[in-house]
């Protein structure tokens, strides 16, 4: 799973991707922090186990269960400010044979924790495999609520909820609440359930003060927002408010989004913001043809680009920042050669991003493409098809670049810093050139929400003299000489 923006959910798929004969566990967690008025911060963390991949056992019940260790640690700098260590037990099945497998389980935490910047390392462990494979994973966590300002908590991804007069350990503002322990919503999938808590309203903004919820889903990478998803709560201020509602994505088509829930006061001026990543897949709904069809070229900077090739390079220098709908919609265009229908998606493209004066939108991002192409690019590979060339157009320069042409055992490779990255904060880019003559570096890792994450990294970046096929090895062999690792942590 990918990292969220901002506080919001953080998303981590942590262990190796294994089958059943394999005997590997498989977990999926994600965290929300919220705010207990007059007790502090806590973290929910939110773990799935998928039952199948557990070897299960005889226990006093003379059934079968499955048994995982789970160590979570969060440190600030070198430092532990909280550990929680415990044995999550699965449901219980009469039998083994038939192929009968123990179905998947969610467990869930909360953890009283102060303001801060924190590392949460975790780690599973199937109890009753004999290896005893330990499976690691870490991710940022970032704990920060103020007492004078309103604040809202992360937004808590629902697969259900239900009113509840008999509290649980899933129960929050008299709702049981069944997390969703993923961020990707397959095309089976047609809502998105959440809940959220707004703090501070009465202290910031007055004693009985009408405010309102906004929320709404907009496109990741261009923050345009989708104008069928959108609703809003009125609420009077208190010590928390409390927001669950749902929408139905039946008709939003593939690709990345951001909901989004933003507080208002009764100026309607936006006192707050929140946000969480998500992904649809939903191949069956397509770009609207007639509407890119309607768009009216004439007098505007596309009239003149007349030449098909040249055009279709322009088109496809866009991919970076474009979302999921607009790169399936360009592929088919330009196997189309519609002159005509190819200037009108791209006058289009800029016009989404910048009515008032999509040229310039157009030629300040055009600058950026000559950029990629001087420092990545070759007569054989476009910069903008490049792995670097696209984390530069879609993120911009980065804030540090460690290059590391030669290094004993490695492949050459650069470590990119983001210090902040579309809502994220401290955001790396690990590029590798295991061809070493082409230099066409590839992006094998990134703790970025939305990019590949490959904990195994360092071993691929050692590939060369250092192999495992264990996924449990993360890190290469010291090699004389070697500092990928302290890369990584402290680019520069």
């Amino acid at each position: 799973m990918k990292r969220i923006p901002l506080l919001l959910f953080l998303g981590l798929y942590l262990f190796s991707s294994t089958t059943w004969a394999q005997k590997n566990a498989k977990a999926y967690m994600l965290y929300a922090t919220f705010l207990s008025p007059g007790k502090g911060p806590y973290i929910e963390t939110y773990i799935t186990v998928e039952g199948k991949t557990l070897i299960m056992t005889l226990n006093a019940n003379k059934k079968y269960q499955g048994a995982v260790e789970i160590s979570m640690a969060f440190k600030l700098g070198e430092e532990i400010k909280a550990v929680k260590k415990y044995t999550l037990l699965s449901p219980e099945i009469d039998d083994t044979t038939g192929g009968l497998k123990i179905a998947n389980f969610i467990d869930q935490q909360r953890i009283p924790i102060s303001n801060g910047e924190y590392t949460l390392e975790v780690s599973i462990t199937d109890k009753n495999n004999t290896a005893k494979k330990t499976y690691p994973g870490s991710m940022s966590v970032s704990v920060n609520f103020a007492d004078d300002k309103v604040e809202t908590s992360d937004i808590q991804q629902l697969e259900s909820y239900t009113k509840v007069f008999n509290p649980t350990p899933l129960t929050k503002s008299g709702y049981d609440l069944i997390p969703y322990v993923s961020n990707f919503y397959p095309e089976n999938l047609n809502k998105i359930v959440f809940y959220a808590e707004v703090y501070n309203t009465k202290k910031v903004l007055g004693t009985d003060e009408r405010f309102v919820m906004e929320y709404y889903v907009e496109s990741f990478e261009n923050k345009v927002k989708i104008s069928t998803l959108n609703g809003f709560n009125r609420q009077t201020s208190g010590s928390v408010n409390v927001l669950l509602t749902e929408f139905n994505i039946q008709n939003l088509p593939t690709g990345n989004y951001n909901l989004v829930l933003e507080t208002k006061d009764k100026d309607n001026n936006v006192v707050c913001v929140k946000k969480t990543f998500f992904q649809r897949s939903n191949p069956k709904m397509q770009m609207n043809l007639e509407d890119i069809a309607a768009v009216v070229i004439n007098a505007s900077f596309v009239a003149g680009m007349n030449n098909m090739d040249t055009l279709a390079d322009l088109i496809r220098s866009l991919r970076p920042i474009s979302s999921q709908l607009e790169v399936n919609f360009a592929q088919n265009q330009l196997k189309g050669k519609d002159l005509k229908l190819m200037q009108q998606y791209f006058l289009n493209f800029w016009m989404i991003r910048n009515p008032a004066n999509p040229q310039q939108a157009w030629s300040t991002y055009n600058q950026e493409v000559i950029k990629v192409q001087n420092s990545f690019g070759s007569k054989k590979v476009k910069g903008y098809d490049t792995d670097r060339g696209r984390v530069y157009l879609q993120y911009g320069p980065p804030d540090q670049r460690t290059q590391v042409p030669s290094e004993p055992s490695a492949y050459p490779y650069e470590v990119w810093q983001y210090y902040r990255l579309k809502g994220q904060t401290n955001r790396k880019f690990v590029f590798c050139d295991p061809d070493l003559a082409t230099s066409t570096y590839r992006l094998i890792h990134s703790d970025a929400l939305g990019e590949i994450n490959d904990p195994r990294w360092d071993m691929k970046i050692h590939s060369r003299d250092s192999q495992s096929m264990d996924n449990q090895n993360l890190n290469a062999p010291n090699h004389f000489g070697g500092s990928s690792i302290d890369n990584f942590n402290n680019p520069r």
